[in-house]
């Protein structure tokens, strides 16, 4: 990736009919599709945003009726990587030309980066979007709406637009959006229900940890020999909440390698049972945990969604076993 000087000059004055009021929304609205919120913002803190003649660098300053607003951008930016297209077989539940629901694979990266630029879920909804035959929409690259792992399988919401992202986001945070995940816990849980609310860090800048309070919800669905089958519903999205709320509450996922090492015993069940789940866990390299449902209003035809999906293979035959 190569850097590139942008020098630019743009000029605006904000109206009542504007519907945007925060100085980085507005300048969402009205500058071209190249500058993405990130980006904007960026000028703005670097002082290159002048309001009435006024340096701004408050990203959240309000503006009014007639404001004169003036960009000079002049810096480095990083030419972003083009995002490959590559054919991938996905499950997709749900699909028109805002919107797709997703039911992913385990061990399939989201996010290409620096060691995955192909192969990911990203790549394969950007080839799913530019070769269909109704409609052939072009885009530098789709949005995901809500974090999955690597290794955790279920449900995903794509955008193909920043604003649906937004929308989706405000959905989220007034708790409209609800999600419930399936998990195949180690031991047995002897509590019906368990509520867990506790900060998690969600970033770390120069040595410092932001965190977040966060409440997840463990229902028992069934019991079975050294596992325990859960309902997880959280009300929040933050970075492994239910791997770290488990943790904390003593507890691990199956076949977890992040938060602990994965201990089963094997005591209780015939020889040939302990083989098929050391084969399942040799072979796949999956988390025992799976979003399974998802139900969320449209952002743009306003209308209730509800979606359920299958649990992998892998998952059904752990539970199988272990019955």
């Amino acid at each position: 990736m190569h850097k590139r000087i942008i020098r630019k000059y743009y000029k605006f004055i904000f109206k009542k009919k504007d519907v945007a009021a925060r100085l980085d929304n507005y300048l969402i609205d009205k500058l071209p599709k190249r500058y993405t919120r990130n980006i904007i913002q960026k000028i703005i803190i670097l002082g290159n945003v002048y309001i009435n003649k006024k340096q701004i660098k408050n990203k959240k300053h309000l503006l009014k009726s007639k404001d004169r607003i003036e960009i000079f951008t002049l810096y480095l930016n990083k030419k972003e990587a083009i995002l490959k297209c590559e054919r991938l077989n996905l499950s997709i539940l749900y699909e028109d030309e805002y919107l797709l629901i997703i039911n992913k694979q385990f061990n399939l990266v989201v996010h290409p980066g620096t060691r995955n630029q192909e192969g990911t879920l990203l790549n394969g909804i950007k080839y799913l979007l530019e070769n269909k035959a109704e409609t052939r929409i072009q885009l530098k690259k789709p949005y995901i709406a809500n974090r999955i792992d690597k290794e955790t399988s279920g449900l995903i919401m794509v955008a193909t637009d920043e604003k649906i992202v937004q929308n989706l986001s405000k959905q989220f945070s007034l708790n409209w959006i609800k999600k419930k995940y399936i998990a195949v816990v180690n031991g047995i849980i002897k509590e019906e229900q368990i509520n867990k609310i506790s900060k998690i860090v969600i970033s770390r800048k120069k040595g410092k940890s932001r965190k977040k309070v966060c409440f997840s919800t463990f229902k028992v669905i069934e019991r079975l020999r050294d596992l325990t089958v859960l309902k997880c519903i959280i009300s929040s999205g933050r970075t492994h909440q239910i791997r770290v709320h488990l943790k904390e509450l003593g507890y691990t996922i199956f076949n977890e390698k992040k938060y602990s090492i994965d201990k089963i015993y094997y005591e209780k069940i015939a020889s040939y049972k302990k083989k098929i789940i050391s084969r399942i866990i040799q072979d796949s390299k999956f988390l025992a945990l799976h979003a399974k449902s998802l139900e969320l209003i449209h952002p743009i035809f306003l209308k209730y969604l509800q979606f359920t999906s299958i649990i992998p293979f892998e998952i059904y035959m752990l539970i199988k076993i272990m019955f």
